[in-house]
């Protein structure tokens, strides 16, 4: 792992990242990404097996759903107006065989194995359970009376919301429903929203894929990783003066990706 910034935010991104600080892999070895990249096409809690080593020597990772990926580092940067105040760099893996319950909060898992057997706590059986994306990858070997237990004030709380619930369904009964549909579009209007009629033609969705696909027709490579060669070449165009329209023509971005990708450099505040 590299890194660059002052050491107190430094170590708060690495207690934050899932990657270790020495990463040593090899073929055949069970891997979990740590990170989101919707790009390169995989999620933090992403499952595979190292299949092999590229030419520049990074892991190749045959994921569960079989696609083969070339995993290269990537940043976990804190940041503020815009300027980089600290960032580490690894590659966004970690062994497998086995995390934490605590420590696989916020993920999305293809497969697990799960042994509730020793939940101490509430909502930790939750916790696990639902890391799993379907049932098919779930796997349970015990659990306790612990591991399903509801916290006994979220079972009060849940209790009240549908007291007030029921209070509000039977208020809301006894309004003419034409009064109703009436304070119904207030609200939304009040609220910044615009009132469609059933028979009103629906506006077609622009998907992020099609939004893409039109940004790539000006800027070629927008949304690309950016590689070491890449990097190396923008840092000499830079100090060679070439101004920023021209780096936008040279690698194929938008000026705003430049200026961010000089700005993760530290070649600009």
């Amino acid at each position: 792992m590299q890194a660059k910034g002052s050491s107190a935010l430094v170590a708060t991104l690495k207690n934050g990242c899932l990657s270790p600080e020495e990463l040593a892999l090899k073929e055949g070895a069970r891997v979990m990404f740590t990170k989101n990249n919707f790009e390169q096409g995989f999620f933090n809690g992403t499952l595979g097996v190292v299949a092999s080593f590229s030419s520049r020597g990074w892991p190749v990772v045959k994921t569960y759903r079989g696609e083969s990926l070339e995993v290269t580092p990537l940043e976990w940067t804190i940041e503020e107006s815009g300027r980089i105040l600290a960032k580490i760099i690894q590659v966004p893996l970690r062994l497998a065989w086995a995390i934490t319950i605590h420590k696989s909060q916020g993920m999305s898992l293809d497969a697990a194995l799960i042994d509730l057997s020793d939940a101490f706590e509430y909502g930790q059986g939750y916790v696990a359970l639902s890391r799993v994306r379907t049932l098919e990858g779930l796997y349970l070997l015990g659990f306790n009376e612990r591991a399903l237990e509801v916290h006994p004030e979220v079972f009060t709380a849940d209790k009240k919301f549908r007291d007030f619930s029921q209070e509000a369904e039977s208020a809301f009964a006894v309004i003419d429903v034409k009064e109703l549909e009436k304070a119904q579009e207030d609200f939304i209007v009040r609220s910044g929203g615009k009132i469609r009629r059933a028979d009103a033609p629906r506006p077609k969705k622009t998907t992020w894929q099609e939004c893409l696909k039109k940004m790539r027709t000006k800027h070629p490579n927008a949304y690309r990783p950016w590689g070491d060669a890449d990097d190396r070449e923008l840092k000499r165009l830079y100090e060679e003066g070439t101004p920023t329209r021209g780096l936008t023509e040279k690698f194929g971005r938008h000026p705003g990706a430049i200026i961010s990708r000089l700005r993760k450099l530290g070649l600009v505040e």
